[in-house]
């Protein structure tokens, strides 16, 4: 572990006390974990991962890759979960195939559209990004939709 423990230092650019220092140990505490004089109790080890991204089992062990792998996100799974149909999902996957240039023009255009209803109707804003988008039009969770009455 001593050997990961430095190198997880030098990755990071930091002399032992600025190491010491992101963790709230003593540069001489570190210095002990890279001769191999001792071994870091296992908070320490939680420490070092959560500060420097780096995977447990590769610190402990040296198996697997050092840094933790970050979560992938699926575009697919995402709007599923907000209730879009197979249609809106290959529009959107297409829209996004599309030439940036191209891409552009769309929105462009689907902005003067917009402005345009804005003007005839001043209480609507376009927004620019998805969030504002979101804080204006929340999105709509189906997964609680309640069942109609039959009688």
């Amino acid at each position: 572990m001593k050997d990961r423990i430095r190198k997880i230092r030098k990755e990071a650019n930091l002399t032992q006390a600025k190491f010491a220092e992101r963790l709230g140990l003593k540069r001489n505490t570190i210095a002990t974990y890279e001769t191999g004089k001792s071994e870091p109790m296992d908070n320490i080890i939680v420490s070092i991962c959560r500060e420097f991204g780096i995977n447990e089992e590769w610190l402990r062990f040296g198996t697997g890759p050092m840094f933790v792998q970050p979560d992938t996100f699926s575009l697919d799974d995402f709007v599923k979960s907000k209730g879009a149909t197979d249609l809106e999902l290959e529009i959107m996957k297409t829209y996004f195939e599309l030439d940036p240039k191209i891409r552009k023009t769309a929105m462009d255009h689907f902005k003067r559209r917009l402005t345009a209803a804005i003007s005839a109707t001043p209480s609507l804003i376009v927004p620019d990004t998805e969030s504002e988008l979101e804080a204006k039009c929340p999105p709509v969770d189906t997964s609680h939709a309640s069942e109609t009455d039959a009688g």
